[in-house]
């Protein structure tokens, strides 16, 4: 899923909501369908083999695209914690160089982790956001030329043999995090859900037309947990918007910034 995707960049609340009334909507088009066809509706109830077919597919999907979402969810919780670790090697690797060099690779080593932090706490804005990530690229490039240069000289094989590995490290690191961050589930499985939702609340109320009352409580409640459970599925697929955010791992970014001041 890409960022100028319209499904993700739709508020998610507008899109739950437009479900939801979607779901009852077709709910009362099964039912005015139903009376149409009110001697073959009859004849069907919810034990049917087409409503229940609809619903174990509807769960089987709501899961699939739950257990999705849930593992980009931790695969992005443990890039920022792989991030931390690099980020903390590579300050303490900058010990091993002289004083002057020790202070070059800190002031871009404290530029890079405050260009990260910032890049955690913005808005959703994907102009602004690819320019923070291509300002701490062009950082962390600026220690890693540093880094080879002093490599040539031989005083600094131990210190080379040290901060290149880590430096190398952090890179990866880097694009793993960035690809986390992209790596999303896809809108047509987003798309055969919803459908699949839609489906569900149709033949509730077609095959419930048999009924002498309609149970629209029980119908409401219904659609109102695939609504939450869609609701959560998707705020899990969203890393900077909704409730559900990596709030504890970002603090732990924070706290470099104490780890940096001790180490200096």
């Amino acid at each position: 899923m890409k960022d100028n995707s319209i499904f993700y960049a739709t508020d998610l609340w507008f899109i739950i909501l437009l479900l939801f009334v979607m779901l009852v909507v077709a709910t009362y088009v099964g039912m005015q369908i139903g009376l149409i066809r009110k001697p073959y509706a009859a004849a069907t109830d919810e034990h049917s083999v087409v409503i229940a077919s609809v619903l174990g597919l509807q769960g089987l999907l709501l899961a699939f695209t739950f257990a999705m979402a849930g593992s980009r969810f931790e695969t992005r919780r443990q890039s920022i914690s792989d991030e931390n670790s690099g980020i903390r090697s590579v300050i303490m690797m900058a010990d091993l160089y002289e004083p002057a060099e020790r202070q070059e690779f800190r002031k871009e080593i404290k530029a890079y982790l405050d260009t990260r932090i910032k890049y955690y706490e913005m808005d959703f804005n994907p102009t602004l956001l690819a320019a923070t990530r291509e300002k701490s690229r062009l950082h962390i490039l600026t220690i890693w030329k540093r880094a080879v240069r002093l490599s040539r000289n031989p005083e600094n094989q131990l210190a080379s043999e040290q901060m290149i590995p880590a430096l190398h490290e952090m890179l990866k690191v880097q694009e793993a995090r960035h690809t986390a961050v992209r790596d999303r589930v896809p809108d047509p499985v987003v798309y055969m859900l919803f459908s699949l939702s839609l489906a569900t609340a149709f033949f509730a109320g077609y095959s419930g037309i048999g009924r002498k009352k309609r149970d629209w409580l029980s119908i409401l409640i219904f659609h109102f947990l695939v609504v939450l459970v869609t609701y959560i599925t998707l705020d899990l697929d969203r890393p900077r918007r909704g409730i559900i955010k990596l709030n504890d791992m970002h603090k732990m970014t924070v706290d470099l910034r104490k780890f940096y001041e001790e180490a200096r």
